[in-house]
């Protein structure tokens, strides 16, 4: 981090993320971010800290309350960049620490004006590497570097995605669910789905392009079909 004299660190988001660095990044200091710069969308998660300590808030630096005010206290960004409120979620522990992801959403059309924006919010200030996945993490990388002075450690999208649906899991099981009865307006509703014991299944990832990939374990994957 060029925000104090220790050993540099990438922005990543908590326990999972540096999990998923392989030993990449120890505990970052904050903000917290992870990105998924898709052919269409760019979408972009911050951990919130709640559990911040007095002591914590005092000697929080203005750049990173500043960063955290404009995220929190905005649900829409420029002209075309959105913060999905009901996404969110309260109450997740990372790395020791206990606060609320939002996600936020833009078109990678527009992605020379967040870099603007991370500019005039002064990021690098406070980090000199954001984990990133998906093919604008390479096709972007560059102008993080000249503009930004920000590197992007980039991650495999298909381990980040699986390990994505084990982390929501273990954090909100409701969040996989199928539907009962679904041909029946009666009778139909949102059961949550069992996942203690899933394998094997498939995730199908729709995005720019579509991706079916058979899941057998967690370390074991691949994508069987899909857009080319």
């Amino acid at each position: 981090m060029s925000a104090d004299s220790g050993p540099s660190k990438p922005l990543c988001n908590g326990t999972s993320t540096i999990e998923m660095c392989n030993g990449y990044c120890s505990k970052p200091h904050m903000p917290w971010f992870g990105m998924d710069i898709g052919g269409t969308l760019a979408k972009l998660v911050y951990f919130e800290p709640t559990d911040v300590t007095p002591d914590e808030e005092e000697l929080e630096v203005e750049t990173l309350r500043t960063i955290r005010r404009y995220l929190t206290s905005n649900v829409a960004y420029g002209s075309d960049g959105v913060r999905d409120v009901h996404l969110e979620m309260k109450n997740v522990k990372l790395a020791g620490r206990v606060g609320t992801l939002h996600f936020i959403r833009f078109p990678t059309a527009s992605m020379k004006s967040f870099i603007e924006l991370a500019k005039e919010k002064k990021l690098a200030t406070l980090a000199d590497t954001i984990c990133a996945t998906g093919g604008g993490a390479y096709k972007f990388e560059e102008d993080f570097n000249k503009e930004v002075e920000l590197a992007l450690h980039k991650l495999d999208e298909l381990q980040m995605l699986i390990q994505g649906i084990n982390f929501i899991d273990d954090t909100y099981p409701s969040e996989c669910f199928y539907w009962a009865h679904p041909d029946d307006e009666e009778q139909c509703k949102k059961v949550p789905f069992d996942f203690s014991d899933p394998y094997p299944y498939l995730v199908v990832n729709i995005g720019s392009g579509v991706s079916i990939i058979a899941v057998k374990s967690q370390g074991d994957y691949a994508r069987v079909s899909g857009t080319r």
